[in-house]
């Protein structure tokens, strides 16, 4: 019956019998209204509930820094209870017997007073909250510690004691406790949830000691509930980030052992990888905090980092597939190329000087004694001048062999030399150089054939296709590319696909800019002498004007100064 309706029929005069009844059944309509409203609001606060349960549930999945998870976790603790303060404990060590493993302090927070950090360890003992909750792998609710019986008796069946050392000094009262476990999906206790105190409805601050007294109450069923909920998920959050660490510190030992297998085929390229995965990485922030020009609106996230930290320390793994002595080769000739011309000058030195002998025994036998002094002396004359002629000779070629840029008159004095010859001891006669060893001599720049230089090149295409081999994850998949890109040039000169433009990688740009200057800057190697600063970052420069190094982050890696990194990191 409608309300109005109702009210009219008890205004109309009725018996008594019919009143009663009347009056019955508004007030049964009044109660399924009530109960109704009632319902409504419990399925209300139950969306809520798992409304947040879910929004946690999605922020703890997508959290993988330990710390950052573990403060959200005591973060939504703290809120969906309104506990006053908090930690979170993690259980390390991998005893089988969990009493011989460690609690580590990890995180805490408390919104009445300001506390140092955490960080301390303890043992996992029974005589604690939270040692306890690990060892019985069970929720403990204690409502007031400062109103416990004897340990053992009355309302303390767990025997603790409460050391009220942390809040004398801090002037706070531990009042309600509330420790949850977080267990694993393999059933292991890997961390504790503490929450304490829990403010009564109004409550916002607990400072004076009356707050303590008025303003705590003990945490009820449906804290207990929400927390064992949110622990539940917390505890498998957990044990996939700590998953995720194991997994990361397996590649990154991977990864430093790879480094290690480069530098030993080079010893003297030693810590050049790191350097320039630290440069650029390191321009990568520098990047990040930049507020104007081209890149202004781009952002590497951590995994970028992490992606551009491994593509820059792998840059070169592809060396291992090029050959030892290609890859240090230090001169123009190899060691046993400049014996062979030694020996051969030496032969050729001796030639001169048996042939000198042979004229003079000549002379002796068919000229007079008179005569024959004059052309002693003029055959000593001559032999004396041809190996000072040899003597340059060699010291001219000992010096085009270091890696410095031949001049045009050195690159036309080889082929002269080259074009000369001398008969053997056998009567055979052959040149002062071979085409190979004049050629090599014959290098403008540096200390590599065209030949061996295409070789040491190749190390990118085998550098991509043995990372391309790695089942990388999807927040890692671009190190192969990356690594492949670092040796192109924006003008298209670089290698090995030639890329122009746009098709080099960002972060691949950046590896070519911190691969050129820890290459000019590195410690003395036996081709070529460490380069100052300043002078290195000139030619980089110069290949910036030449449009093959990216304007803009050479900018940046010059006003962060973020070619500085290495030279912190050494000193």
């Amino acid at each position: 019956m409608p309300a109005d309706a109702d009210m009219t029929a008890v205004a109309s005069p009725m018996g008594m019998t019919r009143l009663l009844l009347t009056l019955r059944a508004r007030a049964d309509a009044i109660a399924q209204r009530m109960a109704s409203a009632t319902l409504e609001l419990e399925l209300e606060r139950s969306r809520h509930e798992n409304d947040m349960l879910i929004s946690i549930g999605r922020a703890l999945s997508q959290e993988r820094d330990i710390q950052s998870l573990l403060a959200i976790i005591l973060r939504r603790a703290c809120e969906v209870t309104n506990a006053d303060a908090g930690s979170i404990y993690v259980v390390e060590g991998t005893d089988e017997d969990i009493s011989l493993r460690k609690l580590r302090f990890a995180v805490s927070q408390n919104d009445s007073r300001t506390l140092p950090p955490a960080g301390f360890t303890m043992s996992v003992s029974s005589t604690s909250i939270v040692g306890q909750s690990v060892l019985s792998a069970d929720r403990i609710n204690v409502p007031d510690l400062y109103s416990l019986d004897e340990p053992g008796s009355g309302n303390n069946p767990w025997g603790f004691v409460h050391d009220r050392t942390f809040d004398d000094k801090y002037r706070y009262q531990t009042r309600s406790v509330l420790a949850v476990p977080m267990i694993s999906a393999r059933n292991e206790v890997i961390g504790v949830i503490q929450l304490i105190n829990r403010r009564a409805k109004g409550w916002i601050t607990l400072d004076l000691p009356s707050d303590f007294e008025s303003g705590v109450v003990p945490f009820d069923d449906v804290s207990e509930a929400y927390i064992f909920a949110l622990a539940s998920q917390a505890g498998i959050a957990l044990e996939n980030v700590l998953l995720y660490e194991e997994v990361k510190t397996l590649f990154d030992g991977f990864v430093k052992a790879a480094v290690t297998a480069i530098e030993s085929r080079d010893p003297t390229t030693s810590g050049h990888s790191e350097r320039v995965a630290e440069l650029t990485t390191g321009l990568a922030k520098a990047v990040n905090r930049s507020e104007s020009g081209h890149y202004r609106e781009v952002r590497f996230s951590r995994d970028d980092l992490t992606q551009i930290k491994y593509a820059a320390l792998l840059h070169d793994f592809g060396k291992v597939g090029v050959r030892e002595h290609v890859l240090v080769k230090a001169k123009k000739l190899y060691e046993h190329e400049r014996e062979l011309i030694l020996q051969r000058f030496q032969l050729i030195k001796r030639g001169y000087k048996i042939e000198g002998l042979e004229s003079k025994v000549r002379y002796l036998m068919e000229s007079s004694r008179d005569a024959v002094a004059e052309k002693l002396a003029a055959v000593d004359h001559d032999i004396v001048a041809k190996v000072g002629e040899l003597d340059e000779i060699i010291k001219f070629i000992l010096a085009a062999n270091e890696p410095t840029v031949l001049d045009q008159g050195g690159f036309e004095r080889i082929a002269t030399i080259a074009g000369m010859s001398f008969v053997d001891d056998h009567g055979q006669q052959g040149p002062f150089l071979n085409h190979d060893e004049a050629s090599c001599l014959q290098i403008r720049r540096g200390s590599l054939t065209e030949k061996e230089r295409l070789e040491i090149n190749s190390h990118v295409v085998h550098s991509f296709t043995f990372l391309s081999r790695i089942p990388w994850s999807r927040t890692l998949r671009d190190v192969p590319d990356i690594a492949h890109a670092h040796h192109e040039k924006l003008d298209g000169s670089g290698y090995p696909k030639g890329l122009k433009g746009d098709q080099v990688p960002i972060p691949a740009r950046m590896m070519a800019i911190s691969d050129i200057y820890d290459a000019l800057t590195a410690s003395d190697r036996p081709y070529k002498k460490a380069m100052p600063t300043e002078k290195a970052l000139d030619i980089v420069a110069s290949e910036v004007k030449r449009g093959q190094l990216d304007t803009e982050l050479f900018d940046i890696f010059l006003q962060a100064r973020v070619w500085a990194i290495t030279q912190r990191t050494s000193s």
